[in-house]
């Protein structure tokens, strides 16, 4: 993939990601205002009970046929039979552990969720499978398309539909179902997926030793990312896990559309180009300085303009997670940090090492949130938020390592981040006391916060490509050096004639 590819991906998958992020926004809104707290913390912890089996019916089958460096229809029929039998395996297994799962949460009616919502655990990896492939052609266009109309379908029609004509919990379920199935349905009629037969032994084997380690990995992540949402609703309950999965999602969805659609064009860029440590390396770093940038200004702005934010999208009665809100929003830049290590790592095959990580850093994240207890939910979100920056911290170091990069440019990027959420974050505080004291309406008051909490990372932005002009890992891309020659051009002449 050339450089030319990975700018038109990246162009598509922030476009995508923006409408996207909109819808979400709008249908976060509508489905705040129709449901209860206690239906998202049921559809929280099903979610939960079946990611268990979730990362297993995945199996990494959709990376391994990225990551592979020659790709035949002998690997793509055999990616899907895997997927098919151990999505129908998993399920049936899923339907006997549900009266475990209802009585671990001391929850009856998740019995009933489990069983219908076990279904994602056939249409789920085996939807995956055609967009891989469509990624690793670089048809990014076509990808992205698929996932906003079967976002847009499933939960700003089908679900909102549903939640207004009183189906509560339901109303959730039949989204995420409707959108998986369209997913599915479009991806195949998008590919010609190529199949023969009979499939060799070499060609599942190859598949199950990258997809059964990738996925170990995964399920180990799944428990460190959520192990506190399993905590807080066993301890808490279903009441206080919706709070807390709202206030998560608050401060999570803009940053995660935005990795997310980066993420979905750089692994299979990174992956094309796993033999040239060098060009590695400074993919890594441009990713991390672009996520880093990213997640702070917008964790950091949330954070800091949270009452008006929750009172805008949620509602009054939300009003209560605010102070949730204003913690757990700075494990967002951390988290997201990590998923740039995480997308490295897997690219260069390095799941031994990422596995440890990941392993002791559950131990630890479980240890802390056990002790933060006590001090209710928020203490629970400081344990999230400390765990976070640690693994991200060893997580950066670990790809430093491997691609024998110095900690100290890796540590001036991590200055350089909690700089730029620190600049928003004072700017929209500042902003939401003076709007506030001068009266001015909610939305008034949002947009005005907005406004400056960009015009912050602005000027970070601005002295950054004016300090720092000739960054090397932008300089060894063709393309991105030709735009940033532009720049320096505007905004520092004299340096653009060295």
């Amino acid at each position: 993939m050339n450089a030319q590819q990975i700018l038109s991906g990246l162009g598509w998958s922030t476009f995508a990601t923006a409408v996207s992020a909109a819808c979400q926004l709008v249908f976060m809104a509508l489905l705040a205002r129709l449901l209860d707290p206690a239906a998202f913390g049921l559809m929280a912890m099903a979610a939960l009970s079946m990611r268990f089996a979730g990362y297993f019916s995945q199996l990494g089958f959709a990376q391994a046929l990225i990551q592979r460096p020659d790709l035949d229809a002998r690997d793509t029929t055999a990616a899907l039979l895997m997927a098919i039998a151990l999505g129908i395996a998993l399920y049936v297994a899923m339907l006997g552990a549900a009266p475990l799962f209802s009585a671990s949460f001391r929850t009856p009616e998740l019995v009933a969720l489990i069983d219908v919502l076990g279904l994602s655990l056939l249409l789920s990896p085996v939807g995956s499978l055609p967009l891989a492939l469509l990624r690793r052609q670089a048809r990014f266009k076509r990808v992205n398309a698929i996932e906003v109309l079967a976002y847009v379908v499933g939960f700003g029609g089908v679900g909102v539909a549903c939640a207004a004509s009183g189906m509560g919990v339901w109303s959730l379920v039949a989204a995420t179902l409707s959108q998986q199935a369209l997913v599915l349905v479009s991806g195949f009629a998008a590919l010609r997926y190529r199949l023969t037969w009979p499939v060799p032994r070499g060609a599942y084997a190859h598949l199950w030793r990258f997809g059964a380690r990738y996925s170990l990995i995964g399920f180990v992540e799944f428990l460190g990312c959520n192990i506190d949402t399993m905590f807080v609703g066993r301890a808490f309950g279903k009441s206080e896990l919706g709070l807390f999965n709202r206030a998560s999602t608050l401060t999570s969805l803009p940053v995660e559309f935005g990795v997310s659609a980066v993420n979905k064009v750089l692994f299979p860029a990174l992956a094309g180009m796993q033999h040239d440590r060098l060009r590695v390396a400074d993919g890594f770093q441009m990713l991390l300085l672009g996520i880093g940038m990213f997640s702070s200004a917008l964790a950091c702005g949330i954070a800091a303009g949270a009452p008006d934010v929750v009172a805008l999208l949620l509602g009054a009665r939300w009003a209560g997670i605010v102070p949730l809100v204003s913690v757990i929003a700075f494990a967002v830049p951390p988290t997201f940090a990590f998923v740039a290590c995480g997308v490295t790592l897997d690219s260069l095959a390095a799941l031994g090492p990422k596995l440890w990580l990941q392993s002791a850093m559950l131990a630890v994240k479980l240890m802390l949130v056990l002790a933060m207890a006590r001090w209710g939910l928020v203490g629970v979100a400081v344990a999230v938020v400390v765990s976070e920056l640690l693994r991200a911290t060893l997580g950066v170091l670990l790809v430093g390592r491997l691609l024998d990069i110095r900690v100290a440019a890796l540590a001036r990027l991590l200055v350089l981040f909690a700089g730029a959420g620190l600049a928003v974050w004072c700017a929209v505080a500042a902003m939401l006391a003076g709007s506030t004291a001068a009266g001015v309406p909610l939305v008034g008051r949002v947009l005005l916060e907005a406004l400056a909490g960009a015009a912050a990372l602005a000027g970070i932005l601005l002295s950054v490509a004016l300090r720092w002009p000739h960054y090397a890992p932008l300089q060894r891309f063709e393309t991105v050096r030709r735009w940033h020659g532009r720049a320096l051009a505007v905004l520092h002449p004299r340096e653009s004639l060295r």
